[in-house]
């Protein structure tokens, strides 16, 4: 019995001791923190040997291959790290966990007496050409690494006019560079010459309920309805913008959801008894994008905050910007915050919930439309 229990913890031992590990063309060690069973290697070698792109800031690391990323929270307690699938801090180097890794970039994992890390060469499918615009379609997601004298993309092959293979990819030759490099999505890889088009936030208006969700029951009046009248009210006033339903209709939390996600504004309505004004907003944000605008838009120069605000902006901006509208009229939002489903976006969005004692003439509608529109459009040209 000694013998078996002494060889089950030798063969438990030898699994989480470290291993080789082969990244791409570089090799290192894979640890096992916390004795976990999870293999994780140093980011910094596995993004030089694969070339993936890596992104380093307070508390945050992202990997990425296209317009695929996987991004980690950054942990110094290597068991918490480990049972999270976190980025683990280990002195100056931070290491990431290697399967979660490649699942989400594509890469090929395998695990016997090392750690093998691989990505396939990425095929050229095709090449279109416009005026000032050039994409290459590959097989899976690439990723573009500008030289001088041109564009290489790493780890893909193919043969298309203009284009030489080399050792790490394809390298496109230009005697122009780019001024944009970005990935669509679907192993396709973007070039653009020429002045940045300019950016047109969308202002995106959600009308309460609607449909079988009548709501609330505002004495002979429902909420779906006083909703979907202010919302066309406040979007008469803003060219442009656009209602998540524009009829009486059923529309799911999830759809409102995805119309919400290129928004650079969302105001959803609500309507509930007496003459209340209460505005709410994201007391946390989870996503990135949504975490760095805040810190970037007080920082950022005029036109780059103006580009930032079109797919990603600040709530808190955004209140006070109908703060100031609504004092004009002699009214005060009450402001609270929490954790509401359509508040937690990349844009800047809120909730405002409308007493119906605000709403029961057209006067007081349109009154109340022209702040909120006015409200919105400060807070764009801020």
């Amino acid at each position: 019995m000694r013998l078996w229990a002494l060889a089950l913890f030798a063969a438990l031992a030898f699994a989480q001791a470290p291993k080789p590990l082969k990244a791409g063309s570089l090799t290192g060690e894979a640890l096992y923190p916390g004795g976990r069973g999870v293999a994780y290697g140093p980011a910094r070698l596995v993004a030089q040997g694969l070339g993936l792109a890596l992104w380093q800031g307070e508390g945050r690391l992202a990997l990425g291959l296209g317009s695929r990323q996987k991004t980690f929270p950054i942990l110094d307690q290597e068991a918490q790290a480990a049972s999270r699938m976190a980025a683990w801090r280990r002195g100056r180097e931070v290491y990431v966990p290697l399967r979660p890794l490649a699942e989400a970039l594509g890469l090929t994992y395998r695990a016997q007496e090392g750690i093998l890390l691989e990505l396939p060469w990425a095929d050229l499918l095709g090449v279109e050409r416009e005026n000032s615009r050039l994409i290459l379609r590959f097989s899976r997601e690439v990723n573009a690494l500008r030289r001088e004298g041109g564009v290489l993309f790493l780890w893909a092959r193919g043969a298309s006019g203009g284009l030489r293979q080399e050792a790490l990819g394809l390298f496109l030759p230009l005697d122009t560079p780019p001024g944009r490099l970005y990935y669509p999505g679907g192993g396709q890889v973007a070039l653009e010459w020429g002045p940045l088009p300019k950016a047109k936030p969308l202002v995106l208006l959600d009308p309460g309920h609607g449909g079988e969700d009548r709501g609330v029951d505002l004495g002979g009046l429902w909420e779906k309805d006083l909703t979907l009248d202010l919302a066309r009210r406040v979007a008469a006033r803003l060219p442009g913008s656009r209602l998540t339903r524009t009829k009486d209709e059923t529309l799911p939390l999830q759809a409102r959801l995805a119309q919400a996600q290129g928004a650079a504004v969302l105001v959803s309505l609500h309507a509930t008894r007496g003459n209340v004004l209460n505005l709410y907003l994201p007391k946390d944000r989870t996503l990135p994008v949504a975490q760095n605008a805040e810190h970037l838009l007080a920082t950022a120069p005029t036109e780059q905050a103006f580009l930032l605000k079109a797919f990603a902006g600040d709530p808190r901006r955004l209140t006070r910007a109908l703060e100031s509208a609504f004092s004009s009229l002699g009214l005060v939002l009450a402001r609270a915050e929490g954790p509401y489903a359509l508040t937690d976006l990349p844009g800047a969005a809120v909730l405002l919930e409308v007493g119906v004692d605000r709403l029961k003439n057209p006067q007081d509608r349109e009154a109340l439309a022209e702040a909120i529109a006015r409200g919105i459009q400060a807070y764009l040209e801020e």
